[in-house]
């Protein structure tokens, strides 16, 4: 959009100049098209790190391709359990009922990986300390 807004602009402010305008609108397309190159790459890096979110509602599942239509969260009280594959390709979440949800971590850089895994396991275990616990009340009670 930069590129095409530039070229108008300098077909209707430029006309009657009599610098060359050949070489002012190839640089300054240039620089625009650069622009654009690194607002691609921001977007593209922001994603990486925004694409799977934990919260303490549960996990989001952030889409790069409309995010507002598409995202979806996951509750932590409909996960019965959460597995990242030991290749560290793939995110495994089990729901209730049956269930399956599969999310390939591509997108996460490979530094990145170990922590997710421990943040999942971590709240999955704390998820089933009240199972636990609970059962083991009931078992004096028999």
């Amino acid at each position: 959009m930069c590129i095409t807004f530039w070229m108008w602009w300098s077909n209707t402010a430029l006309k009657g100049q009599a610098i060359n305008e050949v070489s002012i609108r190839f640089i300054i397309t240039i620089i625009l098209f650069c622009l654009s190159l690194i607002c691609i790459w921001v977007a593209v890096n922001c994603v990486r790190h925004a694409f799977i979110i934990l919260t303490p509602l549960g996990i989001e599942l952030f889409p790069f391709w409309l995010p507002s239509k598409n995202l979806q969260v996951i509750y932590w009280t409909e996960i019965d359990n959460a597995i990242v594959t030991e290749d560290m390709k793939t995110l495994e979440i089990q729901c209730q009922g049956g269930g399956k949800v599969f999310v390939a971590l591509a997108p996460i850089t490979v530094d990145r990986l170990p922590y997710l895994k421990r943040a999942i396991e971590g709240r999955m275990d704390q998820a089933k300390e009240p199972k636990d616990k609970k059962e083991e009340s009931e078992d004096p009670q028999q």
